[in-house]
């Protein structure tokens, strides 16, 4: 019901009267926009943005903040409660399970393309994979070049020492938050643009209630999923306001057809 509802807030374009059949996934001209993704990712992302979150992340880092923060959601906070919530949201960010999910959600698109609600779905779906292709480089570099170790760990915490550890970013932070930021991107409505950001952060919080990151490190992965569904976000604005599609007659006839978007 939530994603049926979900759904009916997101504005996609129709397909052609004329067209019998489900145009297949691949007319979207996926490789292509996932080109302008990686190109919008170093070139025209919230900049401004990275350097906010590297900063907050590097602070936190080479502070006291990190193990303060630890030690008060360790003592203070932790209950059965947050347990039990961090046992049903870290599976999120588990890459097998969520690019399992999303590219599920691609192949309902496919599957159900003559509905709103499965066009709606399989256009997270693909956006989702592609955020995951655009963001999982940075993410490894970040993850190395930072070079930071896991609570507990003496080989260097939180500090950040160049490729002596590879857990400066969170994996699991980041790929728990893109679906979620992706469905976001997706709508113009402020209760369901909420939710969803709300959503993106479950598995951050999973993270370190369960003490396996420090908060410089989940707020790290956070952002670089932010910046991966914004560069997608911006390739579907690039878009333009006209797409040549195939179209399918019922009486076996073939052509072309002009799509007009908003």
């Amino acid at each position: 019901m939530a994603v049926a509802n979900w759904a009916e807030a997101v504005e996609i374009d129709p397909l052609p009267p004329e067209a019998d059949e489900a145009q297949p996934w691949y007319r979207q001209g996926l490789m292509k926009a996932t080109l302008t993704d990686h190109q919008n990712y170093y070139t025209r992302s919230d900049l401004k943005f990275a350097a906010m979150g590297l900063g907050i992340a590097a602070t936190f880092a080479h502070t006291d903040v990190d193990e303060q923060f630890r030690h008060w959601w360790q003592t203070d906070v932790r209950s059965n409660a947050w347990d039990d919530f961090s046992h049903f949201s870290k599976p999120l960010g588990d890459g097998y399970i969520s690019i399992a999910i999303v590219g599920t959600g691609a192949l309902v698109g496919t599957l159900a393309d003559q509905t709103h609600w499965g066009r709606a779905t399989g256009e997270w779906g693909r956006r989702s994979l592609r955020a995951f292709a655009v963001g999982a480089p940075p993410l490894l570099l970040v993850q190395a070049a930072t070079g930071a170790g896991r609570p507990g760990e003496t080989t260097a915490e939180s500090d950040w020492v160049p490729f002596h550890d590879t857990n400066g970013a969170s994996g699991h932070a980041f790929m728990g938050a893109i679906p979620f930021l992706v469905a976001a991107d997706m709508t113009e409505s402020r209760f369901w643009s909420g939710l969803w950001y709300t959503g993106s952060i479950m598995c951050a919080v999973s993270r370190v209630n369960d003490d396996d990151h420090y908060l410089s490190q989940v707020i790290l992965g956070w952002c670089l999923a932010e910046i991966a569904a914004e560069a997608v976000n911006l390739t579907q604005a690039k878009e333009g306001a006209m797409e040549v599609v195939p179209l399918v007659g019922g009486s076996g006839t073939v052509g072309v057809g002009v799509q007009f978007r908003r």
